[in-house]
């Protein structure tokens, strides 16, 4: 879909699996060739979506000059080792995310028992974190093969299509999120940083190494972003929206209310999981549980790190009650 003749930004919507049906991904027409900006999983489903729209739109694959990517997460960077493979373009992500890439997707499942430990000792039971367990193994083989990555850092200054554009890093849906704005067109790729009907998951990562406090990252990433001139928002998911700042106060209303609705779930002690069950409901699959889990964490450690909580451990198991 051609969403600006002038700047030559098409949308390309992938295929998904689960709830959300599609992740956008945005091809940039250029004097010199396109650049592709996020990348669907790799599944046979994602490649005849771009073959088609290659053939649409007459591109080589040697006209693809870049392939930029968002952050890790593998909706976003899953069929880059394709794209890359078809047309020897180099793939760009942040210097975060890559080592994120590196040490987690590359490495198959070893993040598994890391994940198993964490929900173990925030109370989910043993059936439970099996299900997640098995929805996060599913999504492993989507994002193989793998890219060669070449590592932006925040600052810098990227060529998509005919325009340049700034690398912002925005941490909180994943510790490396990048957005890239254009301040000519005012115009702003935001990834899953900002979306316009929800908020992104902001949650706990059990990965080595991974920012201890994703909530009040994302938090930080929404304001720096609010003095921007900004009319037009490209997001991840959703359909594009024209006002920046109206949706950031939306976002931040948002989160306050989620933290005091979580506060409220707190008696004399509660465990985590016992928090997703009353936030989020009993019918969750294993794939909805994974992502409700670590959001409810990353809030609970937002607000301990606010010193607006106390932690105590009983039978191996973590209890979170208000100050």
């Amino acid at each position: 879909m051609l969403l600006n003749n002038q700047s030559g930004i098409y949308k390309v919507e992938l295929p998904l699996l689960h709830r959300v049906k599609h992740v956008n991904c945005y091809a940039l027409r250029g004097r010199d060739g396109w650049s592709l900006l996020d990348a669907g999983l790799s599944r046979e489903a994602s490649y005849q979506v771009w073959l088609r729209f290659f053939e649409e739109q007459a591109i080589r694959p040697a006209d693809i000059l870049g392939i930029y990517i968002t952050h890790y997460h593998s909706d976003h960077y899953g069929c880059a080792g394709w794209l890359q493979k078809l047309s020897g373009a180099p793939v760009y992500i942040g210097a975060i995310d890559a080592v994120r890439i590196n040490n987690y997707w590359k490495k198959g499942d070893y993040l598994l028992p890391e994940i198993d430990k964490l929900y173990n000792c925030n109370g989910m039971p043993s059936e439970v974190r099996k299900l997640v367990l098995e929805a996060e193994a599913e999504i492993i083989p989507y994002t193989v093969p793998h890219a060669d990555l070449t590592v932006l850092q925040a600052g810098q200054t990227v060529t998509l299509g005919d325009y340049e554009f700034r690398v912002i890093l925005t941490p909180g849906h994943s510790d490396g999120h990048i957005c890239y704005y254009n301040q000519e067109l005012g115009l702003l790729f935001s990834g899953d940083h900002l979306l316009p009907d929800s908020s992104s998951i902001v949650g706990l990562s059990a990965q080595a190494g991974a920012r201890p406090d994703p909530l009040a990252d994302f938090l930080r990433s929404l304001d720096s972003l609010r003095s921007l001139d900004c009319q037009l928002i490209l997001p991840a998911h959703g359909k594009s929206f024209p006002s920046l700042a109206k949706r950031i106060s939306r976002l931040e209303s948002y989160h306050n209310k989620h933290l005091a609705a979580i506060r409220n779930c707190l008696g004399r002690g509660t465990a985590a999981y016992e928090v997703c069950r009353q936030i989020y409901g009993p019918d969750l699959s294993g794939n909805e549980l994974r992502f409700a889990m670590a959001e409810i964490l990353a809030h609970l450690v937002y607000l301990l790190h606010k010193n607006e909580l106390k932690i105590t451990c009983t039978e191996g198991i973590y209890k979170y009650n208000n100050r």
